[in-house]
Parts: C-alpha cells; structure tokens; sequence
C-alpha cells in the first residue's frame, strides 16, 4: 500500500470527542486523492514506536468542493483516535494512502434513506451532502446519539435541513430522552418511504436493530448497503463458514498491471501470502468490514473467514476481501486488484 505526505490545512472541533480534519493535497496527487461520497482514507501513524494503520471516513463532499475531510473521533483506549486528538495541529504532516471504500450511493433515482449513530454519520453526511448538489433524489436522515451534546455535525445538518426542507427529512434521536432506537419505530419510517435505498453506519448494536428494522419492513437485501467500524466490538458471525486449512498452493495475483506468483501457506490468507512475497497490495483494518483490500477472485475458489462488505450478489461475481479469503482447495487461484 503506498502512502503519501498530506499536509493538515485546518482543524474542526465538532463535539469534545469529534475532531474534523481538512487536507491539502498537492497538485500532483489530485488524481489520486479524487474520492467518492462515502469513501475512507487510511492513516499510518507512529504511536509510542508502534506503527498503525487506521481508516477514517471523508466527511467531505467531492461535488460540494473543498478541501477533503476526515472527522476522528476519539474513543476509550483508542490508540490512534487518541493521538490525532493529541498530537496533530494544523501544519502537522500525516502518511495517508488514496481513497477506497464501497460505501457509496449507486446510480439510480430510488429516494435514499441513511440511518446513522455516532460517528457513523461521517461517510453518509458526505453523501447527504454530495447526493443534494448533484441529484434531485429525496432523501431521509434517521439520526441516533446519546444526547444533543454528543451530536456532531449538529450544525452542519440543521443548515442542510433548512436549505433543502422538500427534499431532506430529518430524524435526530437522542437516548436520553427516546430510549435507545426500536426497529419497530425505524421499520414503520422505511415502510413510508416505499422503494428507498437504505445506507446504514454506525456501532453494532445500533446497525442490528435496524437491519431488524429493514426485515420486518420487507426490504430486499439488495437495498440495503452498510459500512462498520467497530469490528472489535461485534459478535462472532455465527453464520460464516468454518474455514478449514487448506494445503499450501500457489496464487497469481494482479496489481497495478503486474502479475506475481505467490506461496500460499496452509491456513493462510491471500494478503498475508501477498504482502509476505513484497506485494504491496492494499488494506487496512484486516478485520474483513472496511473494505480496503477488496479484490476479485478470476480462477479457482476462496471461502471467507469473515465478511462484513459484499453481498451474495458480490460474492457470486467474483469479490473477494483478501484479508479474510483463502484458497478453498488446493488447486491455484488467480486474484486482480485492477477491478
């Protein structure tokens, strides 16, 4: 995964926990650092002599201009969240790599609806905000934090439900005056929204009530798109397949125009076997929900650890998440990262 220096422009203070950072990407590197609503950057960053790699989600709207964005919210223990709040001032040059992430808006007319909690409102505010200046598609926020005070963007998305009244319907919660979210109220307010297309981010407790909410109101699994970030968090998948190790074969895989032929060992995953033979193929949370080491699978068959990203659709087309996926038989595999 390749990095680059980027400069940190300015600093947002939006909650006491919520930091937003703007970007200045040098002329060069526009084309790489050209992004989709809903996209994520990864950091690498030295904390106390430990290298780590976090994604951030751009706040930002490609089509609303500016410079890009990503908001970090501190959390308990957080290492890295921790040192941004810490450490990065405005001058302060960071490591990141290009933008990647599946979570975004698909072309079509269907009205949106975006259920987020917490800081989960970073990717969809990006595509809230980009979906107004460059759609006409109506669109609904259900909104869930603890209390007023912890809601960042507050500001933000009252001057967007202002600017856009007929397009924008806006739904904030707040658990110390609701009570925590019921999938029988969220289910009752995607049924009034006949044909939306539901994008879905934030801690998994919350995702699960309104993936509750999405099946009792009879969506397709096809209208449902969603992005987690607290992978440490969640329960096991009680459904993944278990993954026994296979023998040690050989994988081909392609990036950036270049085939190579890697040893995978038993039990191990495609991005270990890649990144140990000096591929630098791309990744970062390892976890198998954000998505950045996405690929396609064009020969033999892989079974997944874990996979929090594509749909059986996805699947069935050929996507793999090379940090979960390893070879299903002992016969080679071919992957492409160029998809």
């Amino acid at each position: 995964m390749q990095f680059h220096n980027l400069t940190v422009a300015q600093i947002t203070r939006e909650t006491e926990d919520a930091r937003s950072y703007a970007l200045l990407v040098p002329d060069a590197l526009q084309q790489s650092f050209a992004y989709r609503a809903g996209q994520h950057l990864t950091f690498r960053v030295n904390v106390d002599g430990e290298i780590l790699l976090r994604s951030y989600s751009l706040s930002s709207s490609p089509e609303a201009g500016g410079l890009p964005v990503v908001t970090v919210k501190r959390i308990p223990g957080g290492r890295a969240s921790g040192w941004f709040h810490a450490h990065v001032d405005a001058g302060t040059q960071l490591e990141v790599s290009a933008p990647t992430g599946r979570f975004v808006c698909k072309d079509m007319d269907a009205p949106l609806f975006f259920c987020a909690a917490g800081s989960g409102i970073t990717p969809v505010l990006s595509m809230i905000r980009s979906a107004l200046v460059s759609t006409s598609r109506a669109m609904t926020l259900y909104y869930a934090n603890r209390d007023g005070g912890n809601t960042i963007f507050a500001a933000e998305i009252g001057r967007l439900s202002r600017d856009y009244p007929d397009r924008l319907t806006m739904h904030l919660h707040y658990d110390d005056v609701h009570g925590f979210p019921e999938s029988g109220k969220i289910a009752a307010l995607l049924s009034s929204v006949a044909h939306c297309q539901l994008y879905l981010c934030g801690p998994g407790p919350f995702m699960q009530t309104v993936l509750e909410a999405a099946d009792a109101a009879g969506m397709a699994p096809g209208r449902i798109h969603l992005e987690r970030f607290d992978a440490a968090a969640r329960e096991p998948d009680v459904a993944a397949p278990a993954v026994s190790p296979a023998a040690a074969c050989d994988a081909t895989v392609t990036l950036g125009g270049a085939r190579h032929v890697v040893r995978v060992a038993s039990g191990q995953s495609l991005l270990q076997a890649a990144l140990a033979c000096g591929v630098d193929a791309p990744y970062a949370c390892e976890e198998g929900y954000c998505g950045s080491c996405a690929a396609k699978c064009v020969d033999g068959a892989v079974v997944h650890a874990r996979n929090d990203v594509f749909s059986a659709d996805e699947l069935a087309a050929g996507w793999i998440l090379t940090c979960q996926a390893r070879p299903r038989q002992e016969r080679p595999v071919a992957i492409t990262f160029d998809v």
